[in-house]
């Protein structure tokens, strides 16, 4: 039988690994139309912001179950944008930090917990 910390742990590492796939998938269809239609960097760097805001609310919500969803959807939200933050590294081929990584980080943190928070009344 699994501990609680065990479980929570699982929950989060899978809410992470969903976002993570969602965030792919939805950054190469992004990737195909600034190809096509050319858009500005404004306009990518927002989508970008609100892939990311639905990736993490859509791994919390399939993944977290109730009981502390605040800290399950912080822990789920920074681990999302940590592992997609090295991922997209890989691809690039280096790896850049900065201050905004650091407003990204807190970004995912927050939108994890309140994505945790509706998951946890979601699910009950």
């Amino acid at each position: 039988m699994q501990s609680e910390r065990g479980r929570a742990a699982a929950e989060i590492g899978k809410s992470i690994c969903v976002a993570a796939v969602i965030t792919l998938a939805a950054v190469l269809v992004l990737a195909l139309f600034v190809k096509l239609f050319s858009l500005g960097t404004t306009a990518v760097t927002a989508v970008n912001q609100v892939i990311k805001t639905l990736a993490v609310f859509a791994g919390c919500l399939l993944c977290l179950r109730p009981g502390k969803c605040l800290l399950k959807g912080a822990a789920a939200g920074l681990g999302t944008v940590v592992v997609t933050y090295f991922l997209f590294a890989i691809v690039a081929g280096e790896i850049s930090f900065g201050w905004s990584n650091v407003l990204d980080w807190l970004f995912g943190v927050a939108i994890g917990a309140v994505s945790g928070i509706v998951a946890g009344f979601v699910r009950k």
